[in-house]
């Protein structure tokens, strides 16, 4: 063993000592501080984090953004409808006394909130517009003006909702902000929903593992804490970038399942030693040292792999990415210090509150190391059919299609699906989805020509089905600088008819539009914006990759002194990530099993999950691999014996690993059960991939890959503390 690796031992030993020494005094300390951050939490948390998509990377929307911010300032006072009240009233129509009634009730009510939040609109009931009444005659439309949608939509919604409740209307914003907080609202629904079913979930195995409910109080205790302290850092964070708002569910998700997973590893090596006859100090310090030991480098590996995501700039990847680190930062100190502080506290009281299960866990004569014996013994075969299994699951991540979930596929029950459909269906203003053109005329252009090409092109959009040009408007900054063309577009910002419209439009009908004018002209909005972000992921993703697959070598290969060990070990988890692509095509894109489970069939995987799946599954991937190949590094030391080190390590951890893993499975399959289909995404792709790395991969390829290589999995240069000549 090297140098720094005792070291470390040593940094462990101290910090679960000094735990040990002031059991009391840890245990304050860490539910102060868990007090502390749960009052700030409930004051801030619920503004903290925003639902648009910042970027900086430069791309042609992220420029022509800043050029409007920068020209245009009536862009902060908009001139056009931002926000759409969809007024339905099935048994009445637009003629009847009360629908007019209940509209004007619903228009002083909007008129109380004054010009700073309402700027104009527009009314049926005002102008006899017979463009703004559905054919049917039961809804109308009531185009609005808002001055500050992204901050001032939810007092907006609450006057709308106090309006009409009681009454015969059906009254529902639609709108890029509303629809966004739409999303957050139900997001927050989704959250209550992974807690019904990943908690108890979670409780049962943890009853299961060690038949105590004092020991299965502790690993929730350690999740619960490190979520609390991690979602106040990321409030903190949020003062001074923006997060977002999906952040909140990342922390929850991650913290129950890193949280629960790292305090069972210490907890179960722990009560191992008290079997073994130590003392309880004894017990403690060990634990610390052996499972500590896994703990740290599998916690430094999530790390590792999710900072990579810090690359990318925009919110959605370093906000989400800044949360997971969080919690799995603080879980890995909380379980080397909360922890160790309550065992020496609780001695064999850990124990306490015995329940009449059956307990088979961790029988090395189980059925885990039967397999993984056979494994052994016919290792060639075993690592042909299993990758050849990986292989056929990730055959169809070939086929992904990325894009962003729309309002489309929100549950049809929601009132912002069900006004946005009524919205699409009846009318042909008041779309949520536009295509802005940003002309930069700068000094000495010729206006002329300028005028000549913004003519040809809304001509060009009059043709195109994909905008609504006689609803466009064109605007010019105040110093002359900017024209800018606005245009609706109909259906979903993220739709494809959308995406497919910018395009065309950014490839197409602009370039011949400008033909040899010397001006930039570019595109953004909504949709714009979205497409540059597929750019972006594009761009990233292999730069995000080859970071995470170099340090997380470079981590491991110091934790197991060995430069094989971790090529094996990123090899195997590169097939389950495949894999889990693979389950996520076959289920949401083809449909295979979709009604089944309960999830949705969508046309799309959303842009930002392969990444974030990738640095997610790659780090978690890793627990189960490092904790297990820190079992077979320690028999293997004291044996020598590589193939008997691997059996007999697959049967001491079976137990603590398939208890770990189904604890992760119930709480990502708790995410799954949301109703956002982005979340279901993601919890179905980690659940697919723990499942495959605690069965298929822990019990065949590692014995297998392991026995293949032999005495070689060690192989190390001598000045990295290796034995190359073992």
């Amino acid at each position: 063993m090297n140098s720094s690796s005792h070291s470390l031992d040593r940094g462990l030993h101290a910090i679960v000592r000094l735990a040990v020494q002031r059991p009391r005094t840890v245990l304050a300390c860490w539910l102060l501080l868990a007090m502390l951050c749960a009052v700030l939490v409930a004051r801030s948390g619920g503004s903290a984090f925003g639902t648009d998509i910042e970027r900086r990377d430069g791309s042609e929307s992220v420029r022509a953004d800043a050029l409007l911010r920068a020209h245009l300032p009536s862009l902060q006072a908009p001139d056009q409808p931002n926000e759409v009240l969809v007024l339905h009233a099935p048994g009445l129509t637009v003629d009847d006394a009360d629908f007019a009634l209940a509209a004007q009730a619903l228009a002083e009510r909007l008129q109380a909130l004054g010009s700073g939040v309402i700027a104009g609109g527009r009314s049926y009931f005002m102008d006899g517009d017979p463009t703004l009444v559905s054919a049917d005659r039961h809804t109308t439309i009531v185009p609005l003006v808002v001055v500050d949608p992204r901050h001032q939509v939810q007092a907006l919604r609450d006057a709308v909702q106090a309006a009409a409740a009681g009454g015969p209307l059906t009254v529902t914003l639609v709108g890029s902000a509303s629809v966004g907080l739409a999303y957050r609202d139900l997001a927050e629904s989704d959250m209550r929903a992974e807690l019904r079913v990943g908690v108890p979930a979670a409780v049962v195995v943890l009853l299961l593992v060690f038949g105590s409910l004092v020991a299965a109080s502790l690993p929730l205790l350690v999740a619960v804490v490190s979520i609390t302290v991690a979602l106040a850092l990321v409030v903190l964070v949020a003062q001074f970038t923006p997060v977002y708002f999906l952040v909140v569910n990342m922390v929850l998700m991650m913290g129950l399942a890193v949280g629960i997973d790292y305090a069972l590893f210490l907890l179960v090596r722990y009560r191992e030693e008290r079997l073994a006859g130590a003392s309880v100090l004894a017990a403690v310090e060990s634990s610390g040292a052996s499972a500590g030991h896994a703990v740290l480098f599998s916690g430094a590996t999530v790390v590792v792999a999710l900072a990579g995501l810090l690359l990318v700039p925009t919110s959605v990847f370093r906000g989400l990415a800044a949360g997971a680190i969080a919690v799995v930062l603080v879980a890995v100190l909380a379980s080397l210090t909360l922890l160790p502080a309550l065992l020496y506290l609780l001695r064999d009281r850990v124990d306490s509150g015995r329940l009449p299960l059956p307990r088979h866990w961790g029988d090395g004569q189980g059925m885990a190391a039967r397999t993984a014996r056979a494994a052994v013994h016919r290792p060639w075969l075993t690592l042909l059919v299993s990758v050849g299994l990986l292989g056929l699951l990730a055959a169809p991540a070939l086929q992904m299609r990325i894009g962003f979930a729309g309002i489309e596929t929100l549950p049809p029950q929601l009132e912002a699906r069900q006004a946005f459909d009524r919205l699409q269906a009846n009318f042909r203003i008041g779309s949520v989805a536009d295509a802005v053109v940003v002309v930069d005329t700068g000094p000495g252009a010729d206006e002329a020509a300028v005028d000549g090409a913004l003519r040809r092109l809304r001509e060009a959009m009059a043709d195109d089905t994909g905008f609504i040009a006689e609803h466009a408007r064109e605007r010019r900054s105040p110093d002359g600088r900017l024209r800018v063309l606005t245009v609706p577009m109909p259906g979903d910002a993220e739709g494809e008819p959308a995406l497919a419209a910018i395009v065309h439009l950014r490839t197409t009908l602009v370039p011949q539009a400008f033909d040899a004018l010397p001006v930039p002209v570019m595109v953004t909005g909504a949709s714009a914006g979205y497409l540059d972000f597929f750019n972006l992921t594009r761009q990233y993703a292999p730069l995000v990759i080859a970071l995470v697959l170099s340090l997380s070598f470079v981590l491991l290969t110091w934790a197991f002194r060995s430069v094989v060990v971790p090529l094996k070990a990123a090899g195997l988890n590169l097939l389950s990530v495949g894999a889990a692509y693979g389950a996520l095509v076959l289920v949401f894109q083809h449909g295979l099993g979709a009604a089944w489970l309960g999830l949705q069939q969508v046309p799309i995987i959303e842009a930002w999950i392969p990444l974030f799946l990738f640095t997610v599954l790659y780090g978690l991937s890793m627990d189960y691999h490092v904790f297990l190949l820190s079992r077979v590094r320690e028999h293997y030391d004291q044996t020598g014996d590589n193939a008997g080190a691997v059996v007999q390590a697959v049967g001491s951890t079976a137990g603590v690993i398939t208890g770990a893993a189904l604890i992760m499975v119930a709480v990502f399959a708790g995410f799954a059960a949301g109703q956002l289909v982005m979340f279901q995404q993601i919890g179905f792709g980690l659940a697919v991939a723990v499942l495959l790395d605690a069965t298929l991969v822990r019990l065949l390829l590692v014995p297998a890959s392991m026995t293949v290589l032999g005495d070689r999995n060690w192989y190390a240069p001598r000045w990295l503390g290796g034995q190359p000549g073992r």
